[in-house]
């Protein structure tokens, strides 16, 4: 056991000067989820999914005043029905409940899958941008900002990847509807 440790000791000692010497060469730091936020084709996707489900919650607002509705007058006329009646009604508002929970669950479902497929094709196209940058410019290693526990403003590459990003995107579909127009091919730019 003492021989294992001492194995380990030495070969911990051997790396501490390597350790020791900072990196050559340049480091940059990029936020991407600030850049998901801030950048034009990420407010556009997140445009897209508050309009497609604000229709969704209003119809989930107005299904449940029914369900409140009909709540109120199973409580304000419960005395005058009888059991039968009593029991029809509270069948249907379970049934009525039951299907507004189901479509909650299956509303946050889709918000979140169609959430996440934005997301990942907008974080592919960044991580792609900040790594032609980072051989561009002779960067050594780019993080993500979450992951630094540090960093100063001067390698944050952040601001400019979210120019360069919105302009590759404006040109692309600039010179997309440009192509398409003068050849008459309709085709959406991608």
């Amino acid at each position: 056991m003492k021989k294992v440790s001492l194995m380990l000791t030495v070969v911990f000692l051997m790396f501490i000067p390597y350790m020791a010497f900072p990196i050559e060469g340049k480091i940059g730091i990029v936020d991407l989820q600030q850049v998901l936020n801030d950048s034009k084709k990420g407010k556009e996707a997140i445009k897209m999914l508050e309009s497609e489900f604000d229709l969704k919650k209003k119809d989930m607002d107005e299904k449940e005043k029914e369900l409140q509705s009909l709540q109120d007058e199973m409580v304000k006329r419960a005395a005058f029905w009888s059991d039968k009646v009593k029991a029809e009604k509270e069948d249907e508002f379970n049934k009525k409940l039951k299907n507004w929970k189901r479509l909650q669950v299956d509303i946050k479902d889709e918000f979140e899958r169609k959430n996440k497929s934005y997301t990942d094709k907008i974080l592919a196209d960044i991580i792609d941008l900040v790594k032609q940058v980072g051989k561009r410019d002779g960067y050594n290693i780019i993080l993500e900002k979450q992951n630094a526990i540090y960093s100063s403003d001067v390698v944050d590459l952040t601001p400019r990847v979210i120019e360069l990003y919105d302009s590759v995107n404006s040109s692309t579909s600039t010179s997309a509807g440009s192509a398409s127009a003068g050849t008459g091919n309709s085709a959406p730019a991608k």
